[in-house]
């Protein structure tokens, strides 16, 4: 049913509710199913694109600037990565400054470049440069901060490099990474994913934010270690946090039933609102709004658990606990996402202790 359907609905059911109003209570109620349950639906693939390292030619900076100017020589091995619609674009990657292979200088992300004269290409980084003053130095372009390639990200559930054969693991974050390699030295193939930030704060005084070009201020961006400096492309399946209907014409996924959105709606928004203000509805009036929240909210659940059943039978995920510990990874504090065997001939030649 189309978000004017189900405002429609509302508004027919309680005579007098602002078609505004009917519209938020909608929206909440969807909301908060799409955060019930991993559905199906909100499962979705892409793929993280990591080129190859960029180190040719030179560059110039400056201590405490945040542009820096490139050669004719790198300017012309980076040209493509500058040119707008390019992938994965210059602004997703990172580069540092050093003499040596793999530079050991800080990692700045790239959040702006200039291309107006081609041969002299001038970026813009997310911080000031902390090296020293080099007019000719020596640099590393590569990709080692990823961002989520759908907004409305939810979680990774799979990060797969097939032309190697790899599956980084996750659930690490930057600050394990800074105990491994704090130099971050390690380049190659990447085979671990961690968190790193949500939000560029490149003035540690007054704590203002730089968002990143390529997502929305706040969204988490992950680090992949070591260093993809070989060229690496992930496919990768992610959960979707699900968005809101954005037009009238916009309908809820066909598992979602439009009864479960409009009970959810009545019994937690419509009808208290009702209570609290019944002599504006008159029709209310001498109505026991208590009895309709509870048949309501009945209503609801069982609605709800009919939509997680056929959900079952589209992506099976009832049947596991994430809180037992036979169903929990192995390691989970190491970020092994391998789980347990649970069949009963597992059970029944081990001592589990449970």
């Amino acid at each position: 049913m189309a978000l004017l359907d189900l405002v429609s609905e509302l508004t027919g059911t309680v005579p007098g509710l602002s078609p505004i109003l009917a519209e938020k209570y909608c929206q909440r109620a969807w909301q908060h199913i799409r955060n019930k349950r991993l559905w199906a639906f909100l499962s979705i693939d892409g793929a993280i694109v990591c080129p190859a390292v960029v180190s040719t030619g030179t560059v110039s900076i400056t201590q405490f600037s945040a542009t820096v100017a490139l050669d004719a020589t790198a300017s012309a091995a980076l040209l493509a990565q500058s040119t707008p619609g390019a992938t994965p674009g210059i602004t997703n990657l990172q580069i540092r400054f050093g003499a040596t292979t793999p530079a050991m200088g800080q990692v700045y992300n790239i959040v702006a470049a200039d291309i107006t004269v081609p041969t002299a290409i001038v970026f813009t980084l997310d911080r000031i440069v902390q090296e020293a003053t080099n007019a000719t130095s020596g640099y590393q372009v590569y990709r080692c901060y990823v961002t989520p390639p759908i907004p409305d990200f939810l979680k990774w559930e799979s990060v797969v490099d097939m032309a190697n054969s790899l599956r980084p693991k996750l659930n690490y974050s930057s600050a394990f990474f800074d105990g491994m390699d704090p130099q971050r030295a390690s380049q190659g193939l990447a085979y671990y994913l961690g968190r790193y930030a949500g939000v560029w704060v490149p003035n540690p005084v007054t704590f203002a934010s730089s968002p990143n070009p390529n997502v929305e201020q706040g969204s988490m961006i992950y680090e992949l270690w070591p260093h993809p400096t070989q060229g690496q492309v992930f496919y990768v399946r992610i959960r979707r946090r699900g968005t809101d209907l954005l037009t009238i014409s916009d309908e809820q996924p066909e598992a979602i039933p439009d009864d479960l959105i409009i009970s959810r709606a009545l019994y937690h928004d419509v009808y208290p609102f009702v209570g609290a203000n019944v002599a504006n509805f008159p029709s209310f009036k001498g109505v026991p709004i208590g009895v309709l929240i509870q048949a309501k909210r009945v209503d609801y659940e069982d609605l709800l658990q009919t939509a997680k059943r056929n959900d079952d039978e589209t992506a099976m995920q009832s049947v596991f606990n994430r809180g037992h510990g036979l169903r929990s990874p192995r390691n989970v504090f190491k970020g092994d996402d391998q789980g347990f065997p649970v069949d009963s001939n597992y059970l029944q030649s081990h001592l589990v202790r449970i």
